[in-house]
C-alpha cells in the first residue's frame, strides 16, 4: 500500500478511519497530495474526485445528509478552500456533519506574495463549530485536536474544519504507516424526558383546544407511526407539514400556502393556536412564518436534541431530547378535550387544496 511519508497526514487518514469517516471527497492539487495520495491508496475509503470545489461541497454536503455521518472534504491551499463557503453555511445551519480537510502552505511562506496563499487559519469563523490549525511539529497534540474536530462533526452534527500546514516535498511515499493512534471517542448525551419534568406542559397540551403542530426539515421514517396518528385523530390539533419534513398522512395539511395566502384577519384569529409545536429543521414558508409572527401563541415549544430557533419571536420551552421519545411521554395520557379545531380546517382544506 502506497502512504505519504508525512506524519501528519497518516495521524489524518488513520483517525479517519478510527472514527468511521469513510466517505472522502477530493478536488484535485498540489499543495493536499499528501492526503490524496493516503485515502485513495487505502482500501477502506470511498473516493470521489470533483474539480471544481463549490461543486464538490455540495457533493459532500449531499451524502453527509443521505447517510447522516460526517463526509470528508479534501483541498488544496489558496483561494480553493473559499469555495468551499456556501456549503458550509448550508451544513451549519441544517446539521449536517462535514469535515474540511484544507492542505496550507508553511507560515513563512504566507503574506510574503507567494501564489495560492491566502489566511487560511479559521476562514469560516461565523459558520463552524471546530476550528484548528495543524502544523507539522506535536503530533501528540495534533492527535487530540484531530479528534476534537471529528468529535465535534460526529456529536454536534455540523461543520468543522482542520487546516494542515505541508512543508515540500509533498509526493513522497513510504510502504507501511511509522505513526500508531488511538482514538479518543465521545458519546453523544440525549436528555431522557421525564415524566415530572414535562408534566405541566402536559397538562396545557391536553387542555388546550387549539394546538398547531408545524414541522419543518425532517428525515423519512423519523417520527413513529403511532404518534402521528394520535396527533391526526385529535380534533384539536392541526398538523401543518412542509415538502421537506417527510410526513404524510391523510388528515395533515401538506400545502400551508394555499390554506393561509387567502385569509382574512378574523379567520387568522380563528386560526391562532393556543399551543404551537415544532421540530425539524428550518421552515421555508413566509406566509406560515408571518401568520404566527403576527397571531402569536400562546405557548410555543421547540423539540430538537441539539438547539432551538426562536423563529416566531415566542418561544416558551426548548425540549432538547429526541422527538419519538418527547411524544413517548406527552401523548401518553389518552385524554383529548373537545374541539372543532381540526374539522374546521379540514373544511377549509376540502376548498382550497
Amino acid at each position: 500500500m502506497k502512504l505519504p511519508k508525512k506524519p501528519l497526514a497518516q495521524t489524518i487518514i488513520q483517525l479517519c478511519k478510527s472514527n468511521n469517516i469513510k466517505h472522502i471527497v477530493i478536488s484535485p492539487g498540489s499543495r493536499n497530495a499528501p492526503l490524496t495520495i493516503g485515502y485513495t491508496n487505502h482500501s477502506y475509503f470511498e473516493c470521489y474526485s470533483i474539480v471544481d470545489e463549490r461543486s464538490a461541497a455540495f457533493f459532500a454536503l449531499g451524502i453527509a445528509q443521505q447517510l447522516r455521518e460526517p463526509v470528508a472534504l479534501v483541498c488544496t491551499s489558496g483561494s480553493a478552500l473559499l469555495n468551499y463557503y456556501p456549503a458550509i453555511a448550508e451544513a451549519f445551519y441544517s446539521d449536517i456533519p462535514l469535515v474540511v480537510l484544507s492542505a496550507d502552505r508553511p507560515k513563512h511562506l504566507i503574506g510574503i506574495g507567494d501564489g495560492q496563499t491566502i489566511n487560511q487559519e479559521n476562514v469560516f469563523a461565523n459558520h463552524i463549530l471546530f476550528s484548528v490549525n495543524l502544523t507539522q511539529e506535536n503530533l501528540q497534540q495534533n492527535e487530540i485536536e484531530i479528534n476534537a474536530a471529528f468529535n465535534t462533526a460526529i456529536t454536534q452534527k455540523g461543520p468543522v474544519h482542520i487546516n494542515i500546514s505541508f512543508e515540500e516535498p509533498l509526493y513522497e511515499i513510504v510502504d507501511e504507516f511509522s505513526v500508531s493512534q488511538i482514538p479518543i471517542k465521545q458519546s453523544l448525551d440525549i436528555e431522557s424526558p421525564k415524566l415530572e419534568d414535562i408534566e405541566d406542559y402536559t397538562s396545557i397540551w391536553n387542555n388546550a383546544k387549539r394546538k398547531m403542530v408545524l414541522v419543518g426539515v425532517n428525515y423519512p421514517n423519523e417520527i413513529a407511526q403511532k404518534y402521528l396518528d394520535i396527533l391526526a385523530n385529535d380534533s384539536s390539533v392541526i398538523v401543518f407539514t412542509e415538502a421537506t419534513s417527510n410526513l404524510h398522512h391523510e388528515k395533515f395539511f401538506p400545502c400551508i400556502d394555499k390554506i393561509i395566502a387567502p385569509l382574512a384577519n378574523e379567520q387568522f384569529k380563528e386560526l391562532q393556536p393556543d399551543v404551537l409545536l415544532t421540530f425539524g429543521g428550518m421552515v421555508v414558508s413566509k406566509k406560515v412564518k408571518a401568520f404566527l409572527r403576527n397571531y402569536q401563541p400562546k405557548q410555543h415549544w421547540h423539540i430538537d436534541d441539539k438547539k432551538a430557533n426562536d423563529t416566531f419571536f415566542c418561544l416558551e420551552k426548548h425540549f432538547k431530547t429526541l422527538v419519538n421519545d418527547f411524544f413517548r411521554v406527552l401523548l401518553s395520557n389518552e385524554y383529548q378535550i373537545k374541539s372543532n379545531y381540526q374539522e374546521y380546517w379540514q373544511s377549509v382544506k376540502q376548498i382550497r387544496v
